[in-house]
């Protein structure tokens, strides 16, 4: 299959992951959720912060100025600093890790209930089956143990990465990258391992799973997956056409009403466009996983489109 085939055949399965979404619309509940309940928890951790006991009011510089002192810690530069021109060495306080760390390993738990959640209803519509958010809400607390220790896992992997990458130099910073974009293709099947594997209890033993979907068919590449992101980033690219016939038609009418108007409906298109893409990947992602891990073909698609998208290493 040639490049041209590979994206045209990128953009048929794009189409078809968009028509499992059009026929099962409660799939895009899924992200909105995960979305909002993060936000709810970011503003729940914010406003003891925020509101914490001062010696000022709460609209007065001072209060802000002391709840920072308490958030973040001056203290003599280290070498890094002094190397880097820095007269002083600031540092997050135990308080401030406490509460980011609670926050940061509480949000990933979310995050990763409602997409094992989500994507137990993708296997669902995938089947036939009606969506129900309460019916995959009620399956991912069937999963709490697994998600929690997938959680505490994935995110001190992330903590150890991110640590490492601020340490090192230019060279070394690119290294850490690489290893953090090795360790973000081994776990993109975690979700549905997590769902239909039971051996996923153990947060290691679920990235190898998930990387061995990966070896037994990723191959040289995953020309549908890549043809399905393309063809969004075409579609969206072609918005910026939107943009500039807007100015143009501003400019000509010296008004920027149109300008405006354009740039709005841009913008609703863009982000109503970029949701629906993320849903529909993940649809993609769950055929993909069932196709490589038990060989079937979900309605609307067909094996050879699917063959061509998994290119199976030569032993």
């Amino acid at each position: 299959m040639n490049l041209f085939d590979r994206f045209k055949n990128g953009f048929v399965l794009l189409g078809n992951s968009f028509s499992v979404m059009r026929a099962n619309p409660r799939l895009l509940l899924f992200p909105a959720a995960t979305a909002a309940l993060t936000c709810v928890i970011g503003l729940l951790f914010m406003t003891p912060i925020v509101f914490q006991p001062s010696q000022h009011g709460y609209r007065t510089a001072e209060h802000w100025a002391e709840v920072g002192s308490r958030l973040v810690v001056a203290s003599e530069p280290d070498a890094i600093d002094l190397m880097k021109g820095r007269k002083q060495h600031y540092a997050l306080s135990k308080q401030a890790l406490a509460y980011f760390a609670l926050a940061y390993f509480l949000s990933m738990f979310l995050a990763t209930f409602f997409n094992v959640a989500f994507v137990h209803e993708i296997f669902d519509a995938l089947d036939g089956n009606p969506v129900s958010v309460a019916e995959g809400i009620q399956f991912a607390l069937t999963k709490i143990k697994p998600i929690l220790m997938w959680t505490l896992f994935a995110g001190v992997v992330g903590l150890l990465i991110k640590a490492l990458e601020e340490r090192f130099g230019f060279f070394g910073r690119w290294v850490v990258r690489l290893i953090g974009t090795a360790w973000s293709v081994a776990s993109v099947f975690v979700i549905p391992v997590l769902v239909l594997d039971e051996r996923a209890e153990n947060p290691i033993e679920a990235v190898k799973l998930s990387a061995g979907v990966i070896r037994k068919a990723w191959g040289e590449a995953l020309a549908g997956y890549a043809g399905l992101q393309i063809g969004g980033v075409i579609v969206v690219t072609s918005l910026f056409v939107v943009g500039g016939l807007a100015g143009w038609a501003g400019w000509a009418s010296q008004s920027f009403a149109p300008f405006i108007a354009g740039m709005l409906a841009w913008l609703a298109f863009a982000f109503a466009f970029t949701y629906a893409l993320g849903v529909a990947g993940q649809i993609y992602l769950c055929v993909l996983y069932r196709y490589a891990t038990a060989g079937t073909v979900p309605p609307g698609y067909t094996p050879e489109m699917l063959g061509s998208a998994w290119t199976p290493k030569k032993a």
